[in-house]
């Protein structure tokens, strides 16, 4: 009973506060649209990886399927190789944990919404994955998704995931802190901060109701080395720890079931 109580209030306040922050928009659209304007047309195009988004590391008898899910970062936006992705650079530390072998997968573009990666998933025939993992978020912050839907598409993704009778270990990441990428400037990089705010407590929200999903609570280290030139996609400096962090916890979770 604490336990619900504790979420309904959470859930007031994600919705009292994004109700307010459509109120300060509003007040400050012209500003805010006028650099929106701006920074979609100045940043930087980054490419994605060209080579086939998946792969294997040899191991022991035993075989680990990885999955990854999302948007730009899962894609790879301004990495080489989808090896030196988030999905394939988890994959390689799984398989130094684990000793299996670790067949991985992208499933990933630059620029979708959670609503989008659900409709992704249904075109798939099944999801074959002992572990799926999933990056998402940035880009439903900028478009200021409201926490009510955007914990609805939460819901049905992992629904979407378990349906094919198989119970996938199914791992978010936090939404991106794109609060504090270096390339947007204020007020909008605070107006993105602030929604980014309200999406992550929804998503705390969420999985803590639910026992099939599980949520990694570390991010990246800040600083604009962790960012590519564009100012708004992770470097290869991020990967790392974000990567490492991923297989760690995944381990420990594989340990608990």
């Amino acid at each position: 009973m604490i336990f619900k109580a504790e979420s309904a209030v959470k859930s007031l306040f994600i919705y009292v506060g994004a109700l307010f922050g459509y109120l300060v928009i509003g007040l400050l659209f012209p500003w805010l649209w006028y650099q929106g304007t701006r920074l979609k047309r100045d940043v930087l195009r980054l490419p994605t990886p060209i080579d086939s988004p998946f792969g294997s590391s040899a191991g022991n008898d035993r075989a680990l399927n990885l999955l990854g899910l999302g948007e730009s970062p899962m894609a790879g936006v301004g990495i080489p190789k989808h090896s030196l992705t988030l999905t394939g650079l988890t994959a390689h530390k799984l398989n130094r944990l684990l000793g299996c072998q670790v067949n991985w997968k992208v499933l990933a573009k630059n620029g979708l919404t959670l609503k989008q990666l659900n409709n992704l998933i249904i075109e798939q025939s099944s999801v074959k994955a002992d572990v799926v993992l999933i990056s998402i978020g940035g880009n439903d912050v900028f478009k200021l998704t409201p926490p009510w839907l955007w914990e609805s598409y939460l819901v049905k993704c992992v629904k979407l995931l378990l349906c094919s009778g198989k119970k996938p270990l199914i791992l978010f990441s936090p939404v991106p802190p794109v609060g504090r990428f270096p390339a947007i400037p204020n007020p909008l990089r605070f107006v993105f901060g602030y929604w980014e705010i309200l999406l992550q407590i929804s998503l705390t929200n969420v999985i803590n109701k639910l026992d099939d999903a599980h949520l990694l609570n570390d991010r990246f280290p800040d600083g604009k080395e962790y960012y590519l030139e564009d100012g708004i996609h992770p470097s290869p400096l991020a990967y790392g720890p974000w990567s490492e962090k991923l297989a760690i916890k995944t381990v420990e979770l594989m340990d608990l079931n």
